[in-house]
């Protein structure tokens, strides 16, 4: 989730870049002693940010320091360099800086690295850990286990008795989350006597039982069922074979030429009698993939060869394409098997290639045959298997890849209708067409781990939690999927603006930097838990009675009796959730866990 804010970040940064460096006085010839260097994003972020800097603003006031923020650049992924970083963290220190804060995982490996070089300034890090401890840098992490607790109580006692938590096995603090998530769920529901079932996933699973792979398909109608008026297309030496309704914009494409030839241009025939020839609209004669306006007559489309000296590109060893000598040629890669993901090209001519990283790139031949090896590696990014029947496109993508589908020429009778799309779970996938309704189209791969939560929502679920992991924002984006009410759990900032939020358990930044600065201690971590206040569900109050402007006695709304106790309980120590193996937890009387392996 920080990380998609971020990127958005960037994108504001692209029009703002001048404000990079600002802060809490005007006077840019004072020091300052207090310094917050952002993870690239704004203060006014209304996340994490934002609450770091309230923190870093309220103690610089009842110290009496000066205080400012740096704003560094991000790189397209969101992310800030060590490098970006250090400029800096080398002004706060020109500064006269005592202490410079950061916030999140991504600010970790630079703290780590310069700290020791800037031993002379005091680094807080809020949110994260280093490897090993540092003599000028102190920590700030939060009580996970407890979060989740609080999280999982409000769940029940807000009168849902089926919920949902979505996880991830290779991070840890999605781990405590979820373990505090199932045992406050179940102290709720103990407490309440009300049978509640709890679904639990890990998206990123071995053994998870759930299917991303999806499924496209080409649709064909019988010819005699259209009631417009359709034309038949052949295509000779190319795709775009089929029948069309009038007025249709085909895409039609050349063959690959054969060997010792190139494509030269097309041909067009009339096939109905008493239409002209040249009633055939094609956008261009000379260009191997053009348009056809269909209409006045079905017609014989040929890509007609000329004789050249032609060299082979192969690539890999499933592909090999005749090309023109001395001439550039457009070569895509192979889609990558499940789980892996396009890395490089290795080439025996380093001059071919006009890019290396690219799966789609210019190929650049002289008079020698060349050959292209594309390299792939296991992806750290989830990857989504695609089958498409009846048509090529298959294979695994991840999040942001374009995908081109082609759907094989009908058989004689039948028109190619449009493309439907379903995954092994009978849902949507959320994934959008260019053109649904033509024979050749493409798409691009979406985030599939919404599919979960779609899941769950699809069997009843009323809430889901995702605490600890980045796939946070996938919940959210799976609510608006449900024609019926659901709601996700948002956690570490208030996320009431994301919509369908039942509410938010929050890392309260501004609490802990406050706390932690006070009494800062190098080489230490400060946990932010709820006996120093630095955790708390929105809209659950644990007083009942508070002060209004005139000295009443005023009943907070927001007061629940069961939640004050359950949150002053993990405050005094009496109740302390444990980090437990979820397979085989039976320790609930009221609830089920339905945790998905196979």
């Amino acid at each position: 989730m920080k990380k998609l804010l971020s990127v958005f970040l960037v994108l504001v940064l692209a029009v703002c870049g001048s404000i990079a460096l600002v802060g809490c006085s005007k006077n840019n010839g004072k020091n300052f002693e207090l310094v917050f260097i952002t993870d690239g994003g704004t203060v006014s972020d209304g996340a994490y940010n934002q609450n770091a800097w309230n923190g870093v603003t309220e103690y610089a006031g009842s110290a009496g320091m000066n205080c400012r923020y740096y704003q560094p650049s991000a790189d397209e992924n969101g992310d800030v360099s060590t490098q970006e970083v250090e400029k800096y963290v080398k002004l706060a220190k020109d500064g006269k800086a005592q202490y410079i804060v950061m916030q999140g995982e991504k600010m970790a490996t630079a703290v780590s690295e310069l700290a020791p070089a800037y031993s002379d300034v005091n680094f807080l890090l809020v949110d994260a850990k280093l490897d090993a401890p540092q003599e000028n840098v102190m920590t700030i992490t939060f009580d996970n286990m407890q979060a989740g607790f609080l999280a999982g109580y409000t769940s029940v006692v807000k009168g849902n008795n089926k919920i949902g938590y979505v996880g991830s096995v290779s991070d840890e603090s999605s781990a405590d989350y979820g373990a505090g998530f199932v045992q406050g769920a179940a102290y709720a529901a103990d407490e309440l006597g009300t049978p509640v079932i709890c679904d639990y996933a890990n998206y990123d699973a071995q053994d998870l039982n759930y299917d991303y792979s999806f499924t496209i398909r080409p649709v064909y109608q019988k010819v005699e069922d259209c009631k417009e008026q359709t034309f038949k297309v052949n295509v000779v030496n190319g795709i775009g074979s089929g029948v069309y309704t009038e007025g249709e914009n085909v895409t039609v494409t050349a063959n690959p030429a054969p060997e010792g030839k190139a494509f030269d241009h097309w041909e067009v025939k009339s096939d109905t009698e008493g239409v002209k020839d040249k009633k055939v609209n094609i956008s261009s004669d000379k260009k191997s993939t053009m348009n056809l306006l269909v209409g006045d007559c079905d017609c014989t489309i040929t890509a007609v060869w000329k004789d050249v000296k032609t060299v082979k590109i192969a690539v890999g060893d499933k592909d090999t394409y005749n090309v023109e000598e001395n001439s550039t040629t457009w070569i895509s890669a192979p889609p990558a098997e499940s789980s892996m993901v396009f890395d490089h090209w290795e080439c025996d001519d380093k001059n071919a290639v006009e890019d290396v990283n690219a799966s789609s790139t210019n190929v650049t031949v002289t008079d020698k045959d060349i050959t292209l090896t594309p390299v792939y590696v296991r992806s750290e990014a989830p990857t989504f298997d695609v089958v498409v029947e009846n048509g090529t496109g298959s294979g695994s993508y991840i999040n942001g890849d374009y995908v081109q589908v082609v759907a094989d020429a009908p058989q004689d009778g039948y028109m190619f209708y449009k493309w439907e799309n379903v995954d092994n779970q009978g849902l949507s996938t959320g994934i959008a067409m260019k053109n649904e309704y033509c024979y050749i189209t493409d798409f691009e791969m979406i985030d599939r781990y919404s599919s979960i939560a779609e899941k769950m929502y699809d069997d009843g679920v009323q809430v889901v939690f995702v605490g600890g992991n980045s796939q946070a924002d996938s919940i959210f984006t799976a609510t608006w999927k449900i024609s019926h009410q659901v709601y996700a759990f948002g956690y570490g900032y208030d996320q009431s603006d994301m919509g369908n939020c039942l509410s938010s358990v929050v890392n309260d930044y501004r609490v802990a930097i406050v706390n932690a600065l006070s009494d800062y201690k190098g080489a230490t971590e400060y946990v932010g838990n709820c006996a120093n206040g630095c955790l708390y569900v929105v809209g659950m109050s644990t007083v009942e009675l508070y002060k209004d402007s005139e000295g009443n006695d005023v009943k907070d709304e927001n007061y629940n009796e069961g939640y004050a106790k359950v949150y002053n309980s993990l405050v005094d120590g009496s109740i302390v959730p444990t980090n437990i193996d979820l397979r085989t937890f039976n320790s609930s009387k009221c609830l089920t866990l339905d945790y998905w392996v196979k």
